[in-house]
C-alpha cells in the first residue's frame, strides 16, 4: 500500500509532496490541471468543495493541508521535522505550523478578492487589509531575522507550511 497524493496543480498540495520528499515518504502523485479558480470534476469528485491537498492512505482519505502534514508526521514521519511536546521550541512549532493557513493565507486571500474586485489602493478596506497583510510578512521576516528556521534551529514542518498560501 502506498500513500497517494492528488496533487491539483498550483494548490497547498506542492506542500504534502514536499513532506513527503523530505522524509522519504514513498507515495503516488496523481496531478490534476484546474482552471484559474476551478477544480476539475474528477477533482471534485474526491472531495466535494475541491479542497486540496487530498490524500488516500488505504481506506483513508484526507483533505485540508494542515490536517494532511499532520497525518503523514504521525504515520511515516517517524519524529523526523516536527518538535516534540516538552521540548524547548514545541509552542514555537505549533504556532508557526499553524500561521499559515490561520493567518498569512487568510491576509493574502482577502486582499487579492479586494484587489479584483477593482478597489483603488485609496479604498479604506483594502488599505486595512494591505496594512495588516505587510504586518504578518514582516512578522515572519522578523522571526527569520532571530532563528535561521521557524521554529528555532531545525527545519521542522513549518517551514514546509509556510512556502505555498494561495
Amino acid at each position: 500500500m502506498v500513500l497517494i497524493i492528488h496533487h491539483l496543480g498550483v494548490s497547498q498540495s506542492d506542500r504534502i509532496v514536499w513532506l513527503c520528499e523530505e522524509l522519504g515518504v514513498q507515495y503516488e502523485l496523481k496531478k490534476y490541471n484546474r482552471s484559474p479558480f476551478l477544480s476539475p470534476p474528477e477533482y471534485l469528485a474526491l472531495h466535494p468543495i475541491g479542497a486540496a491537498p487530498v490524500i488516500e492512505d488505504g481506506e483513508i482519505k484526507l483533505a485540508e493541508s494542515e490536517a494532511c502534514v499532520e497525518y503523514i508526521l504521525n504515520i511515516y514521519g517517524k519524529g523526523k521535522l516536527t518538535v516534540k511536546p516538552g521540548d524547548k521550541n514545541y509552542a514555537d512549532y505549533l504556532y508557526w505550523l499553524h500561521f499559515p493557513n490561520g493567518s498569512l493565507q487568510p491576509g493574502i486571500g482577502r486582499a487579492m478578492t479586494l484587489k479584483l474586485a477593482g478597489l483603488g489602493d485609496d479604498n479604506p478596506m483594502l488599505a486595512r487589509t494591505m496594512d495588516r497583510l505587510g504586518r504578518y510578512l514582516e512578522f515572519t521576516d522578523k522571526r527569520l531575522s532571530e532563528v535561521p528556521w521557524l521554529a528555532g534551529q531545525d527545519f521542522t514542518a513549518a517551514d514546509i507550511m509556510i512556502v505555498f498560501s494561495r
